[in-house]
C-alpha cells in the first residue's frame, strides 16, 4: 500500500542535507565575502551602510528582491504525520522575489505604468504562489496568479477498521484506507478594460485542476482497497461591463460560464494473496479472525485463500462526469439620491450535469447471493435551475438615525434522472468462471425544490459620539419540496441588536446578538434555536501598548425528542503587542475554543457497544434497536508569544513560540477506537536572523521546530508522533 507514495528514507535525507549544508554554507560565506570586499571598496570600516537609491531602467523606477537559498530539514516519528502536517523537505529554493516598476513619466510609458510580481517556494515546497499585476492608466488593468498546492493526507485512523490485534493472522492497517497525494493548480487572470471611464469591461479566466494518486475503499461482500487516481478539474470564463453614468451610480453586468470535468478512475489494489491455482486475490481490509472477516476460514492449510470466501478478483469503475454552470448577474448600486442608498442584484443560473458512460465492474466472490461477478452500466442527468437576488435600502432619516431594509430571495429546482443496467452473474467459487446471469434495468427519479425568502430591517442611532446602538427584526421563510411532492414549510423569526461604545478614547467595544427560532427543520441537526452573542474590544492605554480581546458564543438547537440535537461552538481570545521602539516588540495570543455536539443516533449492532441503550419505539420500528447521544467534545486552546530585537541597524532578530492543545472526547462506537487528534498537541518553537552585510546584501537564517504527539494508545496501528527541525538558510539582495 506504501509502494505508490513512497517517501525518502531517513538515511536518503541525511545524506542529501548534509550536502545542502554544504552548498547553503559556501552560498553564504561567498555572499558575505563579496559584499565585504564591496565595503571596504567604498567605506569606511566604521561606516553605516547607506540606503541604497532608486534604481531606474528604461524609464521606470525598478525596485526588487529576491531571497535565494534553502532548507535543510530533519524528523523523527511519523514520516506520513509529518508529510500531513508539514512535508518540508531539504533542497535549494527560491524562497522570496519581488519586483515593481514604476514609471518615471507615466505619458510616456508604451506598454504599461507599473507592474508588480511576487512568487514564492519554488525549487520544492509543498505551496507554490506568482502574482503579476500590470496596469496602463485608463486603459486596462491585469492581474494574474499562479498557485501550486501540494496536498498530501495520511492520518492512519481515517476509515481504518481497527483490527482487533487477537485476530489470527493479525493484519493491521498501518495507512489509512483513504489517502491521498493530489496536486492542485490554480491559474486565476483577469482583465479591466478603461478602468476610470463610464464604462469599463471585465474579462476573467480561471483554470483549477487536481489530480494524483490516492486510495479509496468499495464493499461487494468485504470492503477491498481501491487505487484511485484522481482527476477533476474546472475551467471559468467571466465576463461583465460596468456602466458608471454618474460617480455615485454604478450598474453592472456579469456572465459566468463555469465547465466540471470529473475524470476520477478506481482500480483494485491490495493483491496480496493467491488462490491455490495462483490466481492473485485481495481479501479486502478488514481481515480478522476475531469477527469471521470476510469469511470464517479464509486461508486454506496450504496459505492459499479459501476460493469462497468474499474477496476480489478484479474490480474497476469509470464515472466520467460533465456539468456545466451558465450563470448571469445584474447588478446596481446608487447614492444619487441624498440620503438615500440603494443597492440590488439578480442572479440566474441553468446548470446540466451528465454522467455518460458509467462503468462498475467485479470479479471474485461474495457469499450474499453467490456472486461470482457483476457488471453495472448506466447513464444520469441532473439540472440545477437557480434564481435568486436581493435588493437593499438604506435611509439616512436624520444625522443620528438611519433604517435599513435587505429583502432577498432565493428558489432553485434540482431535477435528476438515471438509468442503469446490472448483470449479475453466480458461480460455485472463485476457481470457476461466473456462471448464469441475471439482468435488470431500474429508472429513478429524483427531484428537490426550495423557495426561500428573507426580510431584514434593521435601526441604527448614534446615541452620542461614544456610542451607538442598532436593533432589527428578520423572517425568512423556506419551503422545501422533494420528488414524493411532500412540502416541507419552515419559518424563522429572528431577533438582532449591535452596539458600538467607545468609553474613552483609548478603548472601543463592539456587541451582537443574533436570536432565532424556527418552527421546523429539514435535517436532525438543523437548528430550531439559535443564540449568537459576540463582543469585541481593544484597548490602547499608549502608543507602543495595544490590547484586544474577543468572545464569541454560538449556540443552537434541535430540542425534538426523538433527536435533542445541542451544539455549541464558543470561541475566547486575548491579544497584546508591546512595541516600545523600533529595537524590539513583542506579541502574545491566546484563544480557547471549545465545539461540542450531541445528537441521538439509532444503529444495529451485535453486540452493542458500552455505552449503547435501547432505542426509542420509532427506532425499533426502523430495525436499528440501539441508541447513543453521538457526543463530541473538542476543547481546544492556542497559544502563541513572539519577540522581535534589533540591537543595531545591520541585525534584526525574531524569536517565539506557537502551541495548540485539544484535549476532548467523543462517543466510542468501536471498542478500539482511541481519541487520536481529540487528545493532542502541536507545537513550533522559532526563531530567526538577518544580518545586513552591505548594501543590497542581507543573510538570512531561520529556525523551527515542529513537533505533534497523541497523549492516548495509538490504536492497533503507526504512532502518528513526530518532532522535525528545519533550518533555512537564504541570501537577500534588494535594490
Amino acid at each position: 500500500m506504501t509502494s505508490k507514495f513512497s517517501l525518502i528514507s531517513p538515511l536518503t535525507k541525511f545524506r542529501r542535507g548534509a550536502y545542502y549544508w554544504i552548498f547553503l554554507v559556501a552560498l553564504a560565506l561567498a555572499a558575505c565575502i563579496t559584499a565585504s570586499a564591496q565595503e571596504a571598496a567604498t567605506a569606511p570600516e566604521s561606516q553605516q551602510p547607506t540606503a541604497p537609491k532608486e534604481k531606474i531602467i528604461g524609464g521606470y523606477v525598478v525596485h526588487q528582491s529576491v531571497d535565494l537559498g534553502g532548507h535543510i530539514a530533519e524528523h523523527s516519528g511519523s514520516d506520513p504525520m509529518y508529510a500531513t502536517l508539514i512535508n518540508i523537505h531539504s533542497g535549494a529554493r527560491i524562497l522570496d522575489q519581488s519586483l515593481t516598476l514604476r514609471a518615471v513619466d507615466p505619458a510616456h510609458a508604451i506598454f504599461f505604468d507599473q507592474l508588480s510580481s511576487m512568487s514564492y517556494g519554488y525549487g520544492g515546497d509543498p505551496i507554490n504562489v506568482t502574482y503579476l499585476n500590470m496596469s496602463k492608466g485608463r486603459i486596462y488593468d491585469f492581474r494574474g496568479s499562479y498557485r501550486r498546492y501540494r496536498q498530501y493526507f495520511d492520518y492512519d485512523l481515517l476509515a481504518n477498521p481497527l483490527i482487533p490485534p487477537n485476530s489470527s493472522p493479525f493484519v493491521p492497517i498501518l495507512s489509512s484506507p483513504h489517502l491521498f497525494n493530489t496536486l492542485r493548480q490554480i491559474t486565476d487572470l483577469n482583465l479591466t478594460l478603461a478602468p476610470l471611464s463610464k464604462v469599463s469591461v471585465r474579462f476573467g479566466y480561471i483554470h483549477n485542476i487536481n489530480q494524483g494518486p490516492s486510495y479509496s475503499s468499495v464493499h461487494v461482500g468485504t470492503d477491498a482497497l481501491l487505487y484511485q487516481n484522481w482527476r477533476n478539474s474546472t475551467d471559468t470564463w467571466t465576463g461583465s461591463v460596468d456602466w458608471k453614468p454618474d460617480p455615485k451610480t454604478t450598474f453592472s453586468y456579469d456572465q459566468f460560464v463555469t465547465h466540471y470535468k470529473g475524470d476520477t478512475s478506481w482500480d483494485l489494489a491490495g493483491l496480496n494473496y493467491v488462490l491455490s491455482n495462483g490466481t492473485p486475490v485481495s481479501l479486502g481490509v478488514e481481515v480478522s479472525s476475531v469477527w469471521g472477516t470476510p469469511c470464517s476460514a479464509p486461508f486454506n492449510p496450504d496459505g492459499t485463500v479459501n476460493p469462497t470466501c468474499n474477496a476480489f478478483l478484479a474490480y474497476t469503475r469509470f464515472a466520467p462526469t460533465r456539468t456545466l454552470f451558465p450563470t448571469e448577474q445584474a447588478r446596481f448600486q446608487t447614492a444619487a439620491i441624498h440620503n438615500f442608498t440603494l443597492n440590488g442584484r439578480l442572479l440566474y443560473n441553468g446548470s446540466n450535469s451528465t454522467l455518460a458512460n458509467y462503468n462498475e465492474y467485479f470479479s471474485g466472490w461474495s457469499s450474499r447471493g453467490s456472486q461470482r461477478a457483476s457488471l453495472e452500466t448506466g447513464d444520469a442527468r441532473v439540472q440545477r435551475v437557480n434564481v435568486n437576488g436581493d435588493i437593499a435600502a438604506v435611509w439616512q432619516i436624520t444625522p443620528k438615525i438611519s433604517a435599513s431594509d435587505v429583502y432577498d430571495f432565493w428558489y432553485f429546482r434540482i431535477p435528476g434522472i438515471n438509468s442503469f443496467t446490472s448483470t449479475s452473474y453466480t458461480g460455485t467459487s472463485m476457481l470457476q468462471p461466473p456462471g448464469a446471469a441475471t439482468t435488470s434495468t431500474t429508472t429513478d427519479y429524483q427531484a428537490l425544490n426550495q423557495k426561500t425568502q428573507a426580510n431584514t430591517f434593521a435601526m441604527a442611532w448614534d446615541v452620542t459620539s461614544r456610542a451607538s446602538l442598532s436593533v432589527g427584526y428578520r423572517y425568512r421563510s423556506r419551503i422545501i419540496t422533494d420528488s414524493a411532492g411532500d412540502n416541507i414549510p419552515i419559518h424563522e423569526n429572528w431577533g438582532l441588536f449591535g452596539a458600538a461604545l467607545r468609553p474613552t478614547p483609548e478603548l472601543r467595544i463592539n456587541l451582537n446578538f443574533d436570536g432565532m427560532y424556527a418552527d421546523n427543520a429539514f435535517t436532525r441537526i438543523d437548528p430550531r434555536q439559535i443564540q449568537h452573542y459576540r463582543v469585541r474590544a481593544t484597548y490602547n492605554p499608549h502608543p507602543w501598548l495595544s490590547v484586544s480581546g474577543a468572545v464569541n458564543i454560538y449556540n443552537a438547537r434541535d430540542n425534538v425528542a426523538t433527536v435533542n440535537h445541542i451544539e455549541h461552538n464558543r470561541d475566547y481570545s486575548f491579544g497584546a503587542s508591546i512595541i516600545p521602539s523600533e529595537k524590539w516588540s513583542l506579541d502574545m495570543n491566546y484563544s480557547y475554543n471549545s465545539v461540542y455536539s450531541t445528537t441521538i443516533e439509532c444503529f444495529p449492532s451485535t453486540p452493542p457497544p458500552p455505552e449503547a441503550v435501547p432505542a426509542q419505539p420509532v427506532c425499533v420500528s426502523a430495525g436499528t434497536p440501539w441508541q447513543t447521544n453521538g457526543y463530541y467534545n473538542q476543547p481546544t486552546q492556542f497559544g502563541s508569544i513572539g519577540f522581535t530585537f534589533a540591537p543595531v541597524k545591520r541585525v534584526q532578530a525574531k524569536a517565539g513560540y506557537r502551541m495548540s492543545d485539544v484535549n476532548g472526547n467523543s462517543e466510542i462506537i468501536n471498542v478500539r477506537q482511541v481519541p487520536g487528534s481529540l487528545q493532542s498537541q502541536y507545537q513550533s518553537p522559532y526563531a530567526g536572523l538577518a544580518v545586513l552585510m552591505a548594501p543590497s546584501w542581507t543573510w538570512k537564517a531561520d529556525y523551527n521546530y515542529y513537533s505533534y504527539g497523541e497523549g492516548t494508545p495509538i490504536g492497533p496501528t503507526l504512532p502518528r508522533s513526530f518532532r522535525g527541525n528545519v533550518y533555512t538558510l537564504g541570501v537577500n539582495y534588494a535594490f
